[in-house]
């Protein structure tokens, strides 16, 4: 019998030649509480204190983003994850796949990853930790 491979279930992605998957990941401490610290990476107006202006983000698995980009045009995402609290994924192609997660017991700490396949990575990843570094000063 063959084994089938489908988009989805990939055992391996083939990355093209010429480009590298560009991965950030950060750890931001925080003095706000749980809920609050999540606000900034699940509703629009407090992810555009930080990120991109977010014109509407439907907050579920497949629900739809409507964003600004960085060049002023009105483009869209989709959130792939969501658990209400804790964790949310963002695709698009410009940022590629956002994944932040609140966690912690006593104080709340924000998990950040950024991955995405890419054929010019400086300016990509001046653009996220610049991102990151002004989610930093809002919540930490």
């Amino acid at each position: 019998m063959a084994k089938i491979n489908f988009v989805g279930f990939q055992e391996h992605v083939e990355i093209p030649e010429g480009f590298e998957l560009l991965e950030i990941k950060d750890e931001i401490q925080s003095s706000l509480s749980r809920d609050e610290l999540f606000s900034y990476l699940s509703e629009p107006a407090k992810i555009s204190e930080w990120f991109y202006q977010v014109l509407s983000l439907e907050s579920k698995s497949s629900g739809k983003v409507s964003y600004i980009s960085a060049n002023g045009a009105t483009s869209q995402a989709i959130c792939i994850a969501y658990d209400g609290g804790r964790e949310i994924s963002l695709l698009a192609d410009e940022f590629g796949e956002f994944t932040g997660r609140v966690h912690g017991k006593k104080s709340a700490n924000l998990s950040i990853k950024f991955r995405i396949l890419t054929d010019n990575p400086e300016p990509i990843q001046g653009e996220l930790m610049t991102r990151i570094s002004n989610l930093r000063k809002i919540v930490a």
